[in-house]
């Protein structure tokens, strides 16, 4: 039989090209079978759950990995239903928000400082108060929070924000 073409991310194999060929050697009682095997480095760790469908959601969460650098549990939290389109919705909103955090402090911060910033300033008050309120639903952290930015960025665009808007909005707060 002619090798089978294989994908090794991480500890993990995935059949490109020869499933059949597996198949009739399995039922042959081989345990091994040549293959090609080309390997997939990656920054994001595969888990045993992982297929290769997933592959492509794993560059998502790579890419946003890149722009938004969060530490070990701080990226464990930052996950969605979708992740095709969640994590390129993020990465924007972070930058965004860090874009509005280097004006407010009138100093230039490096991409950590802003994930970091977002992460512990922005992400985890609003997701807590989501949780707190009962309105995760049934996606993820991430998701909830996602809906909370489509929302704030719909008012902002939408409605008039000066002096006296916020004024009467702390006051009704308080």
């Amino acid at each position: 039989m002619p090798p089978i073409e294989v994908l090794r991310v991480g500890g993990l194999h995935f059949v490109v090209d020869g499933h059949h060929r597996v198949s009739v050697a399995r039922h042959l009682g081989r345990d091994v079978i040549e293959a090609y095997v080309t390997e997939v480095t990656t920054r994001v760790a595969p888990d045993e759950r992982l297929k290769l469908a997933d592959l492509p959601a794993k560059s998502h969460e790579r890419l946003f990995l890149e722009r938004v650098p969060l530490t070990g549990e701080e990226r464990l939290r930052i996950t969605f239903s979708d992740p095709q389109q969640g994590y390129a919705e993020l990465a924007e909103a972070v930058e965004a928000w860090g874009f509005r955090l280097m004006q407010g402090l009138n100093e230039m911060l490096d991409r950590r400082e802003v994930a970091q910033a977002w992460f512990e300033d922005e992400f985890v008050p609003v997701v807590d108060s989501l949780q707190e309120a009962d309105l995760i639903a049934d996606g993820t952290e991430a998701d909830a929070y996602i809906r909370v930015v489509r929302e704030r960025y719909m008012l902002l665009r939408t409605h008039e924000w000066d002096d006296d808007v916020i004024a009467r909005l702390q006051r009704a707060l308080d």
